[in-house]
């Protein structure tokens, strides 16, 4: 009876594909190694973007893009369409999913390596992809136009008014037009509907075709199944399993957990309020809130903290130029991965925690410090541990040849130098800024010892690991 019923699941399955053609797409067979959920963080997200598109076609049929109207309209959908709350609820959690699973798509495909030759471009157009879904969130956020997403978003703009010209009025005009707030919603909602989920698109297409030259990246242990199977209906049927399966989770926690929104902005509601972002630009706007970032100079230098970054890790494959995918293998890659991605939570909850409270540069050293110390040391004693199993040598190529110095027997007075660099570097700032002689004093006994400290590690290291060619 079994083999009947198999046999009549592959008949209707042979029909269908007799019919469609799915066999016969440039979609290639999966190694069985693939058929893993973190293989397809990706796919799930873009699946998520389709969500959004069907979600936010539905609601723009009542949607007035207008400050006069946009609060009212959304509220009209939430009380007065049949499903209008769920559906609200649903695109508001599916952009947080949808950057929460690119998010986690990065950080896989850090540790594990897969920007490395021959997909340098890949996790560039993938890089693309996961600014314009950041986009997409920040955009988005405004079109309520509630006291709180209206704020923040004039926080962000009076941020972008900072930085030098032609660059400044460039950017505020393409995103703000004139400056009005007709104007402001206008662009925003045709960047959230139109032009950013083009240039998705437009990448989901690059990179699809992309993979399909190349492949899943390969397994990181030599023992994983590496037999083929075909996309359809094998992989098709997997992807479609976790696409129901997340999608079936998304839909349980929108009904039970419904979306509340904030009153309409107005200029004498936002007086009551602190501007906050969305949480995923949280981390970068508690780092806004350490005073060496105060003023226009720090601003301008917090920015460019920011574009460095993002710059940094887009074109990560052509500085990382080790043929190592293992991250065991790779120590200081690994290492300096779970302190950015610590450092990124825990400024996230911190900034959930202390909404429009200002931060101290002691607590900001204490808590942004000791991670950088903590981590180090767990790493050290990974490394140190794998090394001693496996009898590993060290990584030998990287993009810089002092990064040799941080993988060997001194990465852990590598962290501890660069925490005394930070705390040498603050306490110049506040000595700047001290505004009476017992801080001055203060400060000045802090830097003078984060000098002596670095210069001793410096000491300490082992000569023939610095710098050596």
């Amino acid at each position: 009876m079994a083999s009947e019923e198999k046999g009549t699941i592959y008949r209707i399955v042979d029909w269908i594909d007799s019919r469609f053609g799915f066999s016969r797409t440039i979609l290639r067979p999966a190694p069985r190694y693939s058929l893993s959920p973190t293989y397809w963080l990706g796919a799930i997200a873009f699946v998520v973007f389709l969500l959004q598109g069907v979600t936010g076609i539905l609601m723009m049929q009542y949607y007035v893009p207008s400050p006069d109207k946009a609060y009212e309209s959304t509220m009209q959908i939430v009380s007065s369409v049949s499903y209008g709350l769920f559906i609200e609820t649903v695109h508001l959690y599916g952009a947080y999913a949808m950057i929460l699973l690119a998010f986690l798509h990065l950080v896989r495909g850090y540790f594990v390596g897969v920007y490395k030759r021959p997909r340098e471009l890949m996790w560039i157009v993938g890089m693309v992809m996961g600014l314009a879904a950041l986009a997409m969130g920040f955009t988005g956020y405004l079109l309520p136009w509630t006291v709180i997403s209206k704020s923040a978003v004039d926080v962000s703009i009076g941020l972008i008014n900072n930085l030098p010209d032609p660059i400044r009025g460039m950017i505020v005009y393409i995103i703000a037009g004139t400056g009005s707030d007709e104007e402001l919603l206008l662009r925003f909602f045709s960047f959230h509907v139109v032009v950013l989920p083009v240039i998705i698109i437009l990448c989901f297409a690059i990179k699809l075709h992309m993979f399909e030259v190349h492949g899943a990246s390969e397994p990181l242990s030599e023992e994983a199944d590496k037999r083929e199977v075909k996309w359809f209906p094998d992989v098709l049927v997997y992807l479609l399993m976790l696409s129901f399966v997340f999608l079936s989770v998304l839909f349980a926690i929108s009904a039970i957990f419904p979306v509340e929104f904030p009153p309409k902005f107005s200029p004498e509601v936002a007086a009551q309020y602190a501007p906050q972002p969305e949480w995923y630009f949280l981390w970068m706007y508690q780092i806004l809130k350490i005073p060496i970032f105060e003023g226009k100079t720090g601003v301008q230098a917090a920015l460019a903290l920011f574009m460095l970054i993002a710059l940094v890790v887009t074109f990560l494959p052509f500085i990382d130029r080790s043929e190592k995918r293992n991250p065991m293998e790779r120590p200081f890659a690994t290492t300096i991965g779970v302190i950015a991605v610590v450092e990124i939570v825990i400024l996230t909850i911190w900034g959930a925690l202390t909404p429009g409270k200002g931060v101290s540069l002691v607590d900001a050293i204490i808590v942004l410090g000791l991670p950088i110390l903590i981590v180090g040391l767990i790493s050290r004693a990974v490394y140190l541990r794998y090394q001693h199993v496996k009898a590993l040598k060290m990584p030998k190529k990287f993009a810089w040849e002092f990064v040799e110095a941080s993988t060997s027997s001194n990465l852990l007075l590598f962290f501890a130098m660069s925490f005394f660099i930070a705390v040498g570097s603050c306490s110049i700032s506040m000595i700047t800024m001290s505004t009476n002689l017992f801080s001055a004093i203060m400060n000045t006994i802090s830097l003078i010892t984060s000098i002596i400290m670095s210069v001793w590690i410096l000491y300490s290291a082992e000569p023939r690991n610095v710098l050596r060619r």
